[in-house]
């Protein structure tokens, strides 16, 4: 089973606890927000070092870290290697989710305990500032190779949309997106979408052209929810 498979299980499982939930935030696979509380989920296939390490970088952001596996099989369960390996989970105030693969289910095995680890208090701003401004929800945890739909990527698509019948100066711009800080996309050009033709005018490049007919769907949800 792919990890991105699990995200939807893992998804309807934490929405059914009352949270929102958002894929591939800064690099997490799942972030949900409840309020003032924050819970991060990382997804792989088996529960290997790699996802306890991922589990434990990411207790510098959250109090509460879930790491999320398929379902095992009861001999796999009630194996030494597997209670070793949640003897190393609780151990590390991780907890654990199980993803049914039959069912496309997941359930809550072992819930993570607070660990007296100084946070940063930087990153977590920055995850909560990149969650809140995400508007799309096309991401899907646990994906690699794949462009990730950040909320910079919209705001550029945003204004890639108002920039395709006809060059526009910054002023017209910044009323049409309600986005006053999208003359720094626009000088920056991060994605080379933008070609400056004036002082303060501006028209969509080639590239911008394609990429914005790649992202219709995007867009479309953009302009549905704006």
């Amino acid at each position: 089973m792919l990890e991105k498979e699990m995200f939807q299980s893992v998804k309807s499982h934490l929405e059914s606890l009352g949270f929102l939930v958002k894929a591939e935030v800064l690099h997490t696979d799942i972030t949900a927000v409840k309020d003032d509380l924050v819970i991060i989920v990382e997804l792989k296939n088996d529960l290997n070092i790699k996802l306890l390490a991922q589990g434990c970088k990411g207790q510098k952001i959250s109090d509460y870290v879930y790491l999320g596996i398929p379902k095992p099989s009861q001999k796999i369960l009630y194996s030494k290697i597997f209670k070793d390996k949640i003897h190393l989970v609780k151990r590390l105030g991780l907890g654990l989710i199980f993803v049914d693969v039959i069912h496309f289910s997941a359930e809550t095995y072992c819930d993570p305990i607070e660990m007296p680890i100084r946070r940063n208090k930087k990153k977590r701003q920055q995850l909560l500032k990149e969650f809140e401004n995400r508007v799309t929800a096309y991401n899907v945890g646990g994906v690699s190779k794949t462009k990730i739909i950040t909320s910079y990527r919209e705001r550029a698509l945003h204004i890639a949309y108002h920039l395709e019948g006809e060059p526009k100066t910054i002023r017209e711009l910044k009323v049409l997106t309600e986005d006053n800080k999208c003359q720094t996309i626009l000088q920056k050009n991060y994605y080379h979408w933008f070609e400056r033709l004036n002082r303060g005018i501006y028209s969509l490049s080639e590239r911008g052209r394609a990429e914005l007919e790649s992202y219709q769907h995007v867009v479309k949800e953009l302009l549905e929810k704006k």
